[in-house]
């Protein structure tokens, strides 16, 4: 397969793809390669002359497309993964919770992030503003604690056919800056992901709250604000879900 990898969960794929080899992962960043006949090397597909007498040092090139390729070939052949790519028909709200799926549909962030999204645009801009008005050191840290999106989600909308699944994509997992992201929507992605929620969810709950999301205030401040305004209202889906978290995005 060819293409462009626009999300990657490395920390999540690492951590199952273990789980699937009953084995610790290894961070290798370079490999000795001998000419030795003991050692099983394939010495012309890496380039080196099986008839010389040396050692090579090579650094991993990381390669996402690859990555993902090897975790699906893994993946086959287990009772908890569904290629909706090759077998269609499968039921998606019968699936049990983390299941991993694999599909192609398009992917869509609503448009009410938008105003929440704007908020980490303004924000030096707005930090600058209020601190110039006599503002003190604790209520700067306060500030910035409440206007911190350095850890931030983005939330998408998957619709499948008649189904309907929704996520939080991890900014930091982003290959494709959020502007770009437009250009998504209209083009089939494949996904990889796993499903997080027992069954489906009633679309009354909603999958995305701006104050959680992406300012991770806590519980507490969360409930201290009385009243939000453009940007900072919870995101609902038209219709009821299913849950899923996104491992990769790959077009």
């Amino acid at each position: 397969m060819f293409g462009n990898v626009v999300y990657y969960d490395k920390i999540k794929i690492d951590e199952y793809r273990s789980v699937i080899k009953g084995q610790k992962n290894l961070d290798v960043e370079e490999y000795e390669i001998l000419n030795d006949k003991s050692v099983q090397v394939d010495l012309k597909a890496l380039g080196v002359d099986a008839k010389a007498s040396k050692s090579y040092k090579a650094k991993v090139q990381e390669s996402l497309l690859y990555n993902c390729d090897e975790f699906e070939k893994l993946l086959k052949g287990r009772d908890d993964y569904f290629d909706f790519t090759q077998s269609p028909d499968y039921d998606l709200t019968t699936m049990r919770r983390g299941s991993i799926i694999k599909l192609d549909g398009y992917i869509k962030v609503p448009e009410e992030f938008d105003y929440t999204q704007t908020i980490d645009k303004f924000k030096p801009m707005l930090i600058t503003s209020l601190t110039e008005n006599n503002m003190d050191q604790s209520e700067q840290a306060a500030l910035e604690v409440f206007l911190d999106t350095s850890d931030t989600k983005i939330p998408i909308l998957i619709d499948f056919g008649e189904e309907l699944m929704c996520s939080k994509l991890i900014s930091n997992n982003m290959l494709v800056k959020y502007e770009d992201m437009e250009e998504y929507e209209e083009l089939e992605v494949t996904i990889i992901a796993r499903i997080t929620s027992g069954n489906m969810v009633n679309s009354k709950k909603p999958f995305y709250d701006p104050l959680k999301d992406f300012m991770t205030l806590n519980r507490a401040m969360r409930r201290s604000i009385s009243g939000r305004s453009d940007g900072l209202y919870e995101i609902y889906a038209d219709r009821d879900y299913r849950t899923i978290e996104v491992l990769a995005i790959y077009q």
